[in-house]
């Protein structure tokens, strides 16, 4: 549930990114949600999980929740830039514990 929440912060922020002329950023911000929503809808429709790829978009959610932050923050918001910079750091937490437990589980 929680890559479709990152999905619906994403992809209206870089919709208004983009309608505010700030074309590059509003299209990585943009494109980086409908990633995340084509794997959550993935996920939902397979029914399973790879360990691997699993990682994968826990470290990119948490990248594009970064890059999110930074920009409410040059917009001089005052609460959302720390709502999303601890959700990236949350999902990059969760990636590397789900990195430990796997390589953990190998040896």
């Amino acid at each position: 549930m929680q890559h479709l929440v990152v999905a619906l912060i994403l992809i209206p922020k870089g919709y208004d990114k983009i309608q505010h002329h700030y074309n590059l950023i509003g299209w990585i911000i943009l494109s980086m949600g409908i990633v995340v929503l084509g794997y959550f809808i993935y996920q939902k429709i397979k029914k399973t999980s790879n360990h691997y790829v699993t990682i994968a978009v826990h470290l990119f959610e948490s990248t594009a929740l970064f890059l999110t932050s930074y920009v409410y923050f040059i917009e001089g918001k005052r609460f959302l830039p720390y709502i999303t910079l601890l959700a990236g750091i949350g999902f990059l937490i969760a990636s590397l514990l789900h990195s430990y437990k796997l390589v953990k589980a190998k040896n």
